[in-house]
């Protein structure tokens, strides 16, 4: 199962920001562990933002739960969005079916 996770911290919290860059430090190398095994496949830093987006493939959604929750700065996030995908060749698949059935 494909997972688009976009994520933002809207206002940094309160803590010195070096204690906070140390966080943000964890979370890239959490995010380049996770790619290593094949969850994440896609993402990075939402330019001009403090965000990130990614493509998390997940056999479950306790599993894509298990992967979000671990994130380091899951604490600290203000917006979290989570949207299933269909890969594209399913959804190829699927419109070519409905092509076919127009007459």
């Amino acid at each position: 199962m494909l997972f688009l996770l976009k994520v933002e911290i809207k206002k940094l919290p309160d803590i010195p920001v070096k204690d906070f860059l140390g966080f943000v430090v964890k979370e890239w190398e959490y995010f380049i562990r996770m790619k290593k095994r094949g969850r994440i496949l896609a993402g990075g830093k939402l330019a001009g933002s403090r965000g990130a987006a990614a493509i998390i493939e997940a056999d479950s959604n306790e599993e894509l739960d298990q992967i979000v929750t671990s994130l380091p700065l899951f604490p600290f996030f203000t917006d979290i969005e989570i949207t299933p995908l269909v890969p594209t060749d399913k959804a190829l698949t699927d419109v070519k079916r409905i092509h076919s059935l127009m007459k």
